[in-house]
This record gives C-alpha cells, sequence and structure tokens, in this order.
C-alpha cells in the first residue's frame, strides 16, 4: 500500500519519516513554504515559524497549524500551504523580525542574496506597522578575526550558524547566550572573534540567511561577473568549489550545496587561501 498524503488538494506519495518540508521540497513545490531558520544540512530547529502550515488527518479532529520542518507527514493527511491563516501567520513574523532588524538594505553586501529580503519579499512586506521601543541596532561589529566578520546587529537569532559550527564543523565555538529580548551569539566564553577557538571553516557565513556573520570577501555579494565550478587542489578530499570571478581574478571562494563530496562545506585552504592564484611567482 503506497504511502499518500494530500498537498494542497493534490495526492502525492511520502516517504516514511519524511517532513512535511521535504516532502514538499522532494515533489518540486519548494516555493510553496518560505524558511529562515531551516538548512537542509542541519538538524530541523522550529525557530522561526514562518514554514508553519496547516494540517488535517482524515476524519480525525481539527486543522492544526505546525512547523513544516519537523513535522513527519503521516498517512491520509491533508496539508495546506498557502491559506489565509498562514499568509497572515507568515507575514506578521516576518514583520516583527524586521522590526529589530536593519533597514540598510540597498547598502548591505547580501543586497539581492539575502534570505531574509526574499522571504520578505515573498510574503508581501511593503512596511512594517510595529515599533520597538528598544532595538538591538547599535551593537558593535566585531572585525577583530583576520577572516571572519560578525555584525549581530542583523542577527535574526535564528541559530543556523550554531547548528552549523557543531554539526558540520564539529568545532562548537558559537552558542546562544542570554534569555529574551537579551538572546545573542557569543563565541567560545563570549569572546571576540579574533580570539575564540575559530577555524576560519566559513560554515557559520555561509549558512547565516543575513549579513550577520561573513568574511572578509564579502563572498555572498553579487559582485562578481561569473562563478566557476571547480575542485580544490589542496589536498586528496576533491572538495568541489564554486569561485567568484571579476575581470579575470579571484574575488571568493564557497562551497556549493549540490557537492557529494563536501555539501557546502570546505575548509580554511579551501574557502579562503586562494591569493597565490594570481601571484607573479606562480608557474604557468
Amino acid at each position: 500500500m503506497n504511502n499518500i498524503a494530500t498537498l494542497d488538494g493534490q495526492p502525492l506519495e511520502f516517504n516514511p519519516g519524511e517532513t512535511i518540508l521535504e516532502f514538499t521540497r522532494r515533489h518540486q513545490f519548494s516555493e510553496r513554504i518560505p524558511t529562515l531558520c531551516d538548512d537542509p544540512r542541519l538538524t530541523p530547529f522550529g525557530s522561526c515559524r514562518v514554514c508553519s502550515v496547516e494540517v488535517a488527518l482524515q476524519n480525525e479532529g481539527p486543522v492544526k497549524t505546525v512547523a513544516s520542518c519537523h513535522t513527519q507527514v503521516s498517512q491520509g493527511m491533508h496539508i495546506a500551504t498557502g491559506t489565509e491563516n498562514i499568509r497572515r501567520l507568515r507575514k506578521n513574523i516576518i514583520e516583527l523580525v524586521l522590526t529589530d532588524h536593519p533597514l540598510d538594505c540597498l547598502t548591505c553586501e547580501v543586497n539581492g542574496n539575502c534570505e531574509l529580503q526574499d522571504v520578505a519579499a515573498s510574503v508581501g512586506i511593503r512596511d512594517v506597522r510595529y515599533w520597538q521601543p528598544s532595538t538591538h541596532l547599535e551593537r558593535e561589529k566585531d572585525t577583530s578575526h583576520p577572516y571572519m566578520r560578525m555584525n549581530l546587529s542583523k542577527c535574526i537569532n535564528c541559530s543556523r550558524c550554531v547548528r552549523a559550527c557543531d554539526e558540520i564543523q564539529g568545532q562548537f565555538v558559537l552558542s546562544m547566550a542570554g534569555r529574551g529580548f537579551e538572546s545573542r551569539i557569543i563565541k567560545d566564553d563570549d569572546l571576540r572573534f579574533g580570539t575564540s577557538s575559530c577555524v576560519s571553516c566559513g560554515a557559520c557565513a555561509q549558512t547565516c540567511p543575513t549579513a550577520a556573520i561573513s568574511d572578509v570577501f564579502q563572498s555572498k555579494s553579487l559582485e562578481a561577473e561569473k562563478k566557476v565550478r571547480t575542485v580544490c587542489a589542496y589536498c586528496g578530499v576533491g572538495c568541489n568549489l564554486e569561485v567568484s570571478v571579476k575581470n579575470n581574478s579571484v574575488l571568493s571562494i564557497s562551497a556549493p550545496m549540490d557537492a557529494e563530496v563536501n555539501q557546502g562545506h570546505t575548509c580554511l585552504k579551501g574557502r579562503s587561501a586562494f591569493w597565490f592564484y594570481n601571484h607573479p611567482d606562480r608557474l604557468r
């Protein structure tokens, strides 16, 4: 017997243990459910609730609103991704996020490549109705690290950087301190980036949905003329790299998410040590 659930009125087969978000993405309907705290490489977290959908079980109970990232699909489940209540909920969530976020999109380094910006546009944000008497917009930018940058005035507390440091790199440098309005990302025992145990892998910057954590190369900016897929030459692992190029020079390097070898991750050398490419003493 096939496992069947209904997605916006369309019966589709699901895999046992599959979450609603995974189910939607596998059937090529990912645009129906926006996300902020989700990264496919990380364990579902459910902090932002932007991925909320309405579900109902056949002949059993009322309609419920659930986070699709960690709610598993079940037999006979009816899933609605875009009801009026869900659209209103998503818009309200993003409005609340934007009350404590700099509205400097045009001058931000990730303008045009910012997940928060994309989600705000998708839910129809044109202005913010709420006024916040106290914000975090004046938080000092941490530029003490030779490669990494942190600007917590742009942090939305999604914890993706913390989870990437733990689950992808296994370094456990980042964590969340404080409660409620005072919650913030810290490095080790609340150290500066430059004196922390960070190994400069850049996993936190690559997963960050805003510009709260970035690197000195501004690798998520859209300045590059083209991106070239290649393989890292530093060791024999064969990590895939995506090189941003302008005027035949390397601007920055990131790791492609669809690479089977490294799945969107690379080490310090692969991501940051590319100055020798155009060195005049390099053998060609």
